[in-house]
């Protein structure tokens, strides 16, 4: 991993994860109930357990997996933010032919307890644990109330409250800037919101096309006003022709913290229903909504929303003046 640059970094990663037997691992070991899951501990007694630490170590190569010290000498993973940004939302849109049977639900209050605490010392200088605890939970019950699997909602709730309590703590000005620990201004990255009514694809398109363009100079964000379950089949089918579909992310609702940490909202067919944060720069695309459509036209909304896309990157980019 030394020497490589971040483009580089990106390509390897989504190289490794071009494997899908790597996606369904990795969303289990986003779901693992003790944070620290082994090889043997996800083979269980009749799992290919080289097989599985081939992979693993394949993913902590790539930057996705941090290697811990585990029982007996044999080493545990953690996912990194990598995993969870990059490839969170298609590990856990993937089959999973690993321990395909439910978790005891015992297993999320125990799951909840830790992220809660990973959070809380995270943000140990800026908020308090009950702050932390009441974004868990509440990040929790929005995803649980439109989840049709709950395996995965710890999952979703570490990525969906490490969002919002991000987006809390360091809000941008309308200059895209934020002061810094010495009170200066410093410069910031580009945060852009794309809400649609479902999340599920407009706004997914858009968000995807935009990391695949602008890598780390801009910090993407999506949301949904009633977001769905899952991405739109024919959206995912479409995005994987193209290459990106590894960029989306799990749909999720709009909440009023990231509106105001984006510097920028393009609202893609939702109407009045995203509020207005003054201050915040918006732009609507009145776009199609490609959910159930023939894919020739999912491939028109796609090149549209693309080319919009670029445009936007090019006007963020645009020096000042």
């Amino acid at each position: 991993m030394t020497g490589v640059d971040h483009e580089g970094l990106r390509l390897l990663q989504v190289t490794c994860m071009a494997d899908p037997d790597r996606l369904r691992l990795l969303a289990v070991v986003l779901t693992d109930a003790s944070g620290q899951p082994t090889a043997s501990s996800l083979a269980g007694p009749s799992g290919d357990r080289a097989a599985i630490r081939a992979h693993l170590e394949a993913m902590a190569d790539a930057g996705l997996l941090a290697p811990l010290p585990g029982a007996d000498g044999e080493p545990a993973f953690r996912p990194t933010p990598d995993a969870l940004v990059r490839f969170g939302g298609a590990a856990i849109s993937a089959p999973s032919s690993v321990h395909p049977e439910p978790v005891d639900p015992a297993d999320h209050t125990r799951m909840l307890a830790r992220i809660t605490h990973e959070l809380s010392l995270d943000h140990a200088d800026t908020l308090s644990p009950e702050t932390v605890a009441r974004f868990v939970a509440d990040s929790y019950d929005l995803l649980a109330a439109r989840a049709r699997v709950r395996r995965h909602l710890p999952a979703l709730t570490a990525r969906f409250a490490a969002d919002r309590l991000a987006a809390l703590v360091a809000p941008v000005d309308t200059r895209g800037e934020t002061d810094g620990a010495d009170g200066a201004g410093a410069p910031h990255p580009l945060d852009v919101l794309f809400v649609c009514v479902h999340n599920a694809g407009r706004s997914q398109i858009a968000a995807a096309v935009l990391r695949a363009a602008a890598g780390a100079r801009v910090r993407v964000r999506t949301a949904g006003t009633v977001p769905w379950s899952r991405l739109d089949p024919g959206v995912r089918a479409e995005l994987a022709r193209r290459g990106v579909d590894q960029l989306t992310e799990m749909p999720r609702p709009l909440t009023d913290e990231v509106i105001r940490a984006s510097r920028m909202v393009v609202t893609l067919g939702c109407g009045d229903a995203c509020p207005v944060v003054p201050g915040r720069q918006y732009r609507d695309w009145p776009i199609d909504n490609p959910a159930g459509r023939p894919a020739d036209e999912i491939t028109r909304i796609v090149d549209d929303i693309t080319q919009r896309v670029h445009g936007l990157l090019d006007e963020l980019l645009r020096p000042a003046g």
